[in-house]
């Protein structure tokens, strides 16, 4: 797991906003040190150098998770790759 960044604004809509130095891959699952699971990475904004991270929160988050993401504490969760077989992930059958 990699550390995400630190919490800097939190939406009206209720998106977490971010900020952070490496790229996060989109629609990554951030986590709490626990393993809670936050929300998702949807949109990569601002500077390349120092982007902004949005994350739309699965439920919402409570005192302790926010109190973490100012800290710098959440991370996001290793993405495994996925394997294709054949055209388009389909399996492809004999025909006899």
């Amino acid at each position: 797991m990699r550390v995400l960044g630190q919490l800097v604004h939190v939406s009206r809509s209720g998106a977490l906003i971010f900020r952070g130095r490496e790229y996060p891959p989109l629609y990554a699952e951030v986590v709490t040190r626990g393993g809670e699971c936050i929300g998702r990475v949807v949109d990569i904004i601002g500077p390349a150098s120092h982007p902004y991270f949005v994350v739309v929160p699965e439920k919402e988050p409570d005192s302790r998770v926010l109190e973490d993401a100012k800290a710098g504490r959440v991370y996001v969760k290793k993405e495994e790759r996925r394997r294709s077989f054949g055209k388009g992930g389909r399996i492809q059958r004999q025909v006899s």
